[in-house]
């Protein structure tokens, strides 16, 4: 096979709905998902799900669409395939639709699409130590690098608690929902006959760090089970997970090793990934150049499957009346003439707001000219509220942004224009508006933020991007480079984006914009449900994939 194009054309189906279609650098079309597939189905499991149930106002129950690019991603996905999509119950409406674990899928519409939904109902207590003890204080920590191992954490009964009754257990009920939706439909003989199921009729596609248990779960059930999971974060040097205590380690390790295809952001995390086989699996076989584990006769593929945006619903946000009502908020608070630094991002550590503050505090302090003449739109999303670290950091931030005003701000100038909502249009808005957009966390997977700047912006803005992002492996030639521990550094690359002429603003701008639109959340699933098909049939080597040997 050719080469494939990084553009796509939209084709409509029978039943008139526009699906991505491919082609490769000779013109003949890229393989399609179906054919591959063949008749095996496809089940979805991730710890939230694609649609939030709620009691309308008639006291029916009904549905609103999840939000975020794996929900848009495998909805486009669910146009041309059969999905069921299991998940945790999250609100109180969706435990009224799913009343225990074992109540059956139903259909709703994601859009004008059906979907299968299975909701796995969990007590709420088991299910708060599996997502605020373990997923978010523990694993979330540990993979962006944000112990203060001198002091934290300290494992003790308390944790071993949580693992053993709240990540271990909604991990093994999440597992059991699949092997159950798999077993649902044993496959036939042509004699009508049913026949004993082993998995080999189904491709199950795991998502992220709130599951990693649940491989081996289902491998032990489904032995020829095609697996695939995708890990959002970032993976850790083996000597950084080793922090973890080793029965939380191994358990990791023996689960994601029961995948076939293990996906992740950036080739270096696929890369820390074998290096943990290879330390902490005995018997591991690794090949680092074909990004291969054989281990136990068992064969995984760990390969980076960089996630992006979906360009067209930004720039739909855009022009929708919520975006338009951004807009010209954004516009009295931002005269044209002011260069204007914008910043959007969660409510959280690792985004690392309060270094940007103080690097913004150093360019003022630095560049008294600047004074009354720059404005700092910071657009913050709370986020995980209940966790004690989350209130203290979002403390700090407010605290900061306080302090600049005071100190710099006059009657006519506000330094720094803060807002503490979950608004995208008004978000998208402001990228829109930005000179620069300033995204400088000390770790991240990807960072979407990135991405959707560089296609929202229409005035040639300038990106400022931690050299610790995800993308920046994929944007490093479009923006300008920050280590994120170095304030000093970041106050000099936000003077230099302000200052920059015009055609270099240009140049970059153009040159991240393309760098985007070279993929698609259409791409990036079709290339992991690709590879995920092919587990069983001939093998097959995407040059796009392929990972470099270390050093």
């Amino acid at each position: 096979m050719g080469e494939v194009m990084p553009a796509t054309t939209k084709a409509t189906g029978a039943n008139g709905a526009t699906k991505a279609v491919y082609y490769n650098m000779d013109g003949t079309p890229f393989d399609e998902i179906a054919p591959l597939v063949g008749n095996r189905r496809i089940i979805v499991a991730s710890n939230r799900g694609p649609v939030e149930f709620y009691q309308h106002a008639t006291g029916r129950l009904t549905t609103r669409r999840g939000s975020g690019g794996v929900v848009t991603a495998l909805a486009a996905l669910a146009q041309n395939l059969p999905i069921t999509w299991i998940a945790a119950t999250m609100s109180a409406a969706d435990r009224e639709a799913f009343p225990d674990a074992n109540t059956p899928a139903r259909t709703v519409r994601l859009g004008r699409q059906p979907l299968r939904v299975r909701y796995v109902n969990v007590p709420q207590d088991v299910y708060t130590l599996h997502y605020d003890r373990i997923s978010n204080e523990l694993l979330w920590f540990l993979q962006h690098y944000l112990w203060d191992t001198a002091n934290t954490p300290n494992f003790t009964e308390e944790y071993y608690h949580a693992w053993e009754q709240g990540y271990r257990q909604v991990n093994y009920a999440i597992a059991q929902a699949i092997v159950d939706e798999a077993l649902a439909s044993a496959p036939q003989t042509p004699a009508g006959r049913r026949r004993p199921n082993d998995g080999s009729d189904v491709i199950i596609l795991l998502q992220d760090y709130h599951l990693y248990l649940a491989p081996r779960f289902i491998r032990e059930r489904l032995p020829r089970a095609t697996i695939q999971q995708f890990v959002h974060i970032p993976w850790p040097s083996v000597r950084y997970w080793q922090f973890l205590p080793e029965r939380f380690l191994i358990e990791i390790m023996e689960g994601v090793a029961a995948n076939d295809v293990l996906g992740f952001q950036t080739p270096l995390d696929a890369r820390n990934f074998l290096s943990c086989c290879h330390a902490l699996l005995p018997g591991s076989r690794i090949d680092v150049d074909q990004g291969r584990l054989i281990r136990r006769r068992h064969k995984l593929l760990a390969r980076a499957y960089p996630i992006t945006i979906d360009a067209d619903e930004v720039q739909k946000t855009l022009r929708s009346a919520a975006g338009r009502a951004g807009a010209h908020e954004i516009a009295e608070l931002a005269q044209d003439e002011q260069p204007v630094i914008v910043r959007v991002d969660r409510l959280e550590p690792t985004k690392n707001i309060v270094r940007g503050l103080l690097a913004y505090e150093e360019l003022l302090r630095h560049h008294p000219e600047l004074h009354g003449q720059v404005q700092h739109l910071v657009f913050l999303v709370p986020s995980r509220q209940s966790l004690d670290t989350y209130q203290k950091y979002d403390k700090a931030v407010r605290r900061h942004i306080r302090r600049i005003n005071r100190h710099y701000g006059t009657p006519g100038w506000k330094p720094i224009q803060a807002f503490f909502e979950n608004n995208r249009a008004r978000a998208l808005a402001a990228m829109r508006r930005a000179d620069v957009l300033l995204v400088n966390p000390i770790m991240d997977g990807m960072n979407l933020v990135a991405k959707e700047g560089a296609i929202a912006n229409d005035r040639d803005g300038v990106i400022i991007l931690s050299r610790t992002a995800g993308a920046f492996q994929e944007m490093k030639q479009a923006v300008l480079a920050v280590t994120p521990t170095d304030i000093e550094e970041t106050a000099d690359q936000l003077y230099e984006a302000i200052v920059m002429s015009s055609a270099e603003r240009r140049h970059l701008a153009a040159l991240a914009r393309e760098i985007v639109e070279r993929s698609s959340l259409t791409r990036w699933i079709h290339d992991q449900v690709a590879d995920a098909a092919r587990v069983h049939g001939t093998p097959t080597t995407s040059p796009h994939h392929t990972l470099s040997r270390a050093g």
